[in-house]
């Protein structure tokens, strides 16, 4: 009866492992992939080459001194801002000093969310781009499909937690059962077969 027993819960445990590891492939192989798409684009893209190069600058501004935010140097990037993009609400005003070239940057609302960069000196539109994730960001969030993709997410985050346990436990399960010709072996190699 206990053999029985026994064999059943292996069996509905290894039933449980094989149906999460269909449900989560699908999921599984998204994350994979845009993690490793994104890691890529973080070690090659141009923002590591830019970070790299900020890394060797000093910042001109210290505590020592109080900082001293030029009224008339962000009130003309408004406006260039302004004229360039009509009146925006303004979501936040970021003021980078340890650049090349200072400039503030504002961060555009509305239905297409804008970060604008102004330089702090001449007030001139530096560049523009859309202020939101990309798509492969939001992909692997599950953001791309709105608020049922976090749910998803979640779903999938468990669903790994649940294979990795149901793993172990099959590994141990098997590992116990060939115990018997494993002991013939020495060292690291009873622990594979």
């Amino acid at each position: 009866m206990r053999v029985t027993l026994e064999y059943r819960a292996a069996m509905t445990n290894r039933k449980f492992h094989r149906w999460m590891s269909l449900i989560g492939i699908v999921f599984f192989l998204s994350v994979a992939t845009t993690g490793v798409w994104l890691q890529g684009t973080a070690i090659f893209g141009d923002k590591e080459a830019e970070h790299e190069a900020l890394a060797a600058l000093t910042s001109p501004v210290s505590l020592a001194k109080p900082l001293a935010l030029n009224s008339i140097a962000i009130d003309r990037a408004r406006a260039a801002v302004l004229a360039r993009f009509g009146n925006r609400p303004v979501a936040s005003v970021d003021w980078i000093i340890k650049a090349p070239v200072p400039a503030y940057v504002f961060h555009l609302d509305g239905a297409e969310p804008v970060k604008v960069t102004v330089d702090a000196a001449s007030g001139a539109v530096v560049k523009s781009e859309a202020d939101e994730e990309g798509w492969v960001m939001r992909l692997h969030t599950g953001e791309i499909l709105g608020d049922g993709g976090k749910f998803l997410g979640l779903a999938w985050g468990l669903a790994l937690i649940a294979m990795s346990l149901t793993g172990i436990i099959l590994y141990y399960q098997m590992l116990s059962k060939r115990r018997g010709a494993a002991g013939q072996r020495r060292g690291w190699q009873r622990y594979f077969w």
